[in-house]
């Protein structure tokens, strides 16, 4: 579905900061880059499903920059747990994740 011309986004700094304080698990001292994050939500999805074929839900490092950039706000469920999981987080508040005003009417 198309923006509203007049959508105000805006980013999504809680997201990247969590990423941020997350270390790399192939370049040590650095930070978790958006593809190692996608790489381990992907990982998370099918750990923490084993029994449903999720492969459509997997992510890549662009949407988790849509995520951080504030384009996307309110991913699916599944995706929203596997994000928790990786970032050690227990509340989709937490890393700024909402549904906008306009999705809940």
């Amino acid at each position: 579905m198309p923006r509203h011309p007049d959508a105000v986004i805006t980013p999504n700094t809680l997201l990247r900061d969590a990423r941020l304080r997350t270390p790399s698990p192939l370049r040590t001292g650095q930070s978790m880059s958006r593809p190692e994050l996608a790489d381990a939500v992907n990982t998370a999805i099918d750990q923490l499903y084993p029994r449903r074929d999720l492969t459509t839900q997997y992510v890549d490092g662009r949407w988790i920059g849509k995520l951080e950039r504030g384009e996307h706000r309110w991913p699916s469920d599944e995706r929203r747990t596997a994000v928790r999981h990786v970032l050690h987080t227990t509340t989709d508040t937490e890393l700024g994740l909402y549904i906008r005003a306009s999705m809940q009417a």
